[in-house]
């Protein structure tokens, strides 16, 4: 269901940290299924200073800036728009107040992990890094669905919020470090397959900065070897193949006359017209303007 329970919320995830929480219609929307409970916070949500533990998983989507989060007293500055996970029993929190935070937390029970560990790993004894990952479009898409499947409740919805919670689990299980070794069956992706996840992120996020270590994060490869592997590949570096991507996006908008120059470079993620004038003529031959009185 969909809303604020507070007896519920706190099964999985302990007294949540917030000072207006009783305010909550306005600081937080709640999702549950049997076995995860989906906590979205708002701007308007004041999260206090101090830390809480929990006897389940706790992953969090940050969609703002997030510093001095506490993990077993170690201080961890959040980026916007990464994924982390929180062990059973470990303690975490804030150091700081922190007005007007929004973010996603996906609370799930042992059970639930352990179930699909022992099925990709054959051993329930996991345990996740605390590191930040790139929070993925795969991840955002499986959580949006099974939000949408408990808001508006259509047939069969429990048949899927059920196989989508399983789906939620191996998803995050397969994206963050922990402590099991692949058995020999379950290797990772191909390398084909992650190059593949890295060029559909670079065609959804085109128009924002996207960096080699982003990148490299996505598929869980050192920066280095995956500048490489990507090469190797695509024959370019994921810097060109970027920049080629804008170009060509870039193309497909000058063949209107409904937007000018500068609008175009900054939809195409471009730092300014004049960078945006100089790669297009270095790519085609032709500055934007000359190329559009071409068509």
């Amino acid at each position: 269901m969909m809303s604020v329970d507070l007896e519920k919320d706190a099964k999985l995830a302990a007294l949540i940290p917030i000072n207006n929480i009783y305010n909550a219609h306005k600081s937080m929307e709640s999702f549950y299924s049997e076995k995860i409970t989906v906590c979205l916070t708002t701007k308007a949500a004041n999260i206090i200073r101090g830390t809480h533990f929990h006897d389940g998983y706790e992953f969090v989507i940050t969609y703002a800036d997030m510093p001095s989060a506490i993990i077993d007293n170690r201080l961890w500055d959040r980026k916007k728009n990464r994924l982390f996970a929180i062990n059973p029993m470990q303690e975490h929190g804030m150091a700081v107040d922190y007005k007007g935070f929004s973010l996603c937390g996906i609370h799930i029970e042992n059970s639930l992990i352990n179930e699909i560990a022992r099925g990709l790993y054959n051993s329930s004894n996991i345990t996740f890094s605390n590191e930040s990952f790139v929070a993925s479009h795969d991840m955002s898409m499986l959580t949006r669905l099974f939000l949408e499947e408990l808001k508006y409740k259509q047939i069969g919805y429990e048949f899927i919020v059920e196989n989508l919670s399983s789906l939620i689990a191996a998803y995050l299980i397969r994206q963050i470090k922990h402590n099991l070794p692949s058995k020999p069956h379950n290797v990772n992706l191909s390398l084909k397959e992650n190059i593949k996840k890295v060029i559909d992120y670079m065609n959804e996020n085109y128009t924002v900065g996207i960096s080699n270590d982003e990148l490299s994060g996505l598929i869980n490869m050192d920066k280095y070897s995956f500048i490489r592997n990507f090469k190797a590949q695509t024959s370019k570096t994921p810097y060109e193949y970027l920049l080629d991507l804008k170009i060509e996006k870039a193309k497909k908008i000058l063949k209107s006359n409904k937007y000018t120059i500068t609008e175009i470079s900054m939809a195409c993620g471009f730092s300014s017209h004049s960078h945006f004038t100089s790669t297009f003529k270095r790519k085609t031959g032709l500055s934007p303007t000359e190329y559009r009185l071409s068509l």
